[in-house]
C-alpha cells in the first residue's frame, strides 16, 4: 500500500501539484526469498523405508497401509502433487505401457507419464495382494483408502511427517534476514525430484537446462521456465551450507 502512494506522490510531483513526497524516507518493505527443503537422493530413500516398515500386516490395514506408502512413493519418484496420486483410478493405470494418466492438476493440464520399472513392481504387488486380501473390492481408486473411498490427503501428511521425525530430519520453518528456509513437507518431495533429477542429468555430461522442457511436461507445468527455477536450488548440501553460513553471518551482524 505504501508502495502504491508513494508512486502516486512522485505522479503528482511530476504534474507539479505538489512538491514532495511524504513518504521518500520510508524505506521499501526488502524483498523475501524462500527456499524450500530439499531431500538428497539418500534421505528420500531413508523416509520411503521409514514408511515401508510401519505398514502394519494385519488384514484390516495391510492394503491402507500400503496404499498410503504407494501415495508418498509417487511423490518421490514421479515428483506428483501430493492430490494427484490420490485422484488416481484403476483406469488411469496402464499396465501395458508401464504409465499412468492424470487428470485435473493444477493447471488443468492433463499429463501421461512413464513410471520408474521398480515402482510398478511395487504397484503390480499391491493391486495383487487387493485381489487376495479385499475378494469383491470394488473400490474404484487405484490406491484404495476405506469404505470405496479415496485416501485422504491428510492421512499422507501425518504418515510422511512422522517418518520424517523418525529419521532425525523434523526441523520448523526458519526465517534469517531476508531468508525463508521451508520445513519439510511432503511438497518437498516434488522439489527434491526436479532437482535430483536434474544434477542427475549435469553428472551424465548433458546441461540440465536442454532437458527442462520434458521436465516442464512430466511434472505438469504450464511453462517450463517454472521448472527452471529448480536449476538455482543444486543440492541439499548445499542447502545446508547455505543455511549454516546466513546463521553464523546473521550471528557475526
Amino acid at each position: 500500500m505504501l508502495s502504491h502512494v508513494r508512486g502516486l506522490f512522485d505522479y503528482l510531483i511530476r504534474r507539479q501539484i505538489v512538491t514532495e513526497n511524504p513518504l521518500k524516507d520510508i524505506p521499501p518493505v526488502p524483498e523475501r526469498y524462500f527456499v524450500p527443503f530439499v531431500f538428497s537422493p539418500k534421505q528420500t530413500d531413508w523416509l520411503l523405508q521409514r514408511i515401508c516398515e510401519t505398514i502394519r500386516h494385519d488384514p484390516a490395514n495391510f492394503i491402507f497401509d500400503q496404499g498410503v506408502y504407494l501415495a508418498v512413493v509417487m511423490l518421490a519418484r514421479c515428483g506428483m502433487r501430493i492430490n494427484e496420486p490420490l485422484r488416481l483410478y484403476r483406469y488411469h493405470y496402464r499396465p501395458d505401457e508401464g504409465s499412468v494418466y492424470i487428470e485435473r492438476t493444477k493447471f488443468r493440464k492433463d499429463r501421461l507419464i512413464p513410471l520408474p520399472q521398480a515402482l510398478l513392481v511395487e504397484l503390480d504387488n499391491y493391486l495383487t495382494a487387493r485381489k487376495t486380501c479385499c475378494p469383491g473390492d470394488q473400490n474404484p481408486c487405484l490406491l484404495a483408502g476405506r469404505n470405496r473411498q479415496p485416501l485422504k490427503a491428510q492421512r499422507v501428511r501425518t504418515v510422511f511427517h512422522q517418518a520424517v521425525e523418525a529419521i532425525g530430519l523434523k526441523q520448523p520453518i526458519r526465517t534469517m534476514g531476508n531468508m525463508t528456509f521451508g520445513s519439510p513437507v511432503p511438497h518437498s518431495l516434488r522439489h527434491s525430484f526436479a532437482i535430483n533429477t536434474l544434477n542427475r542429468i549435469k553428472a551424465r555430461g548433458i546441461s540440465p537446462r536442454h532437458a527442462l522442457p520434458v521436465l516442464a511436461t512430466y511434472m505438469g507445468h504450464r511453462k517450463y521456465q517454472y521448472t527452471a527455477a529448480y536449476l538455482k536450488v543444486k543440492d541439499a548440501g548445499d542447502l545446508a551450507g547455505l543455511i549454516a553460513f546466513t546463521k553464523s553471518q546473521l550471528d557475526v551482524i
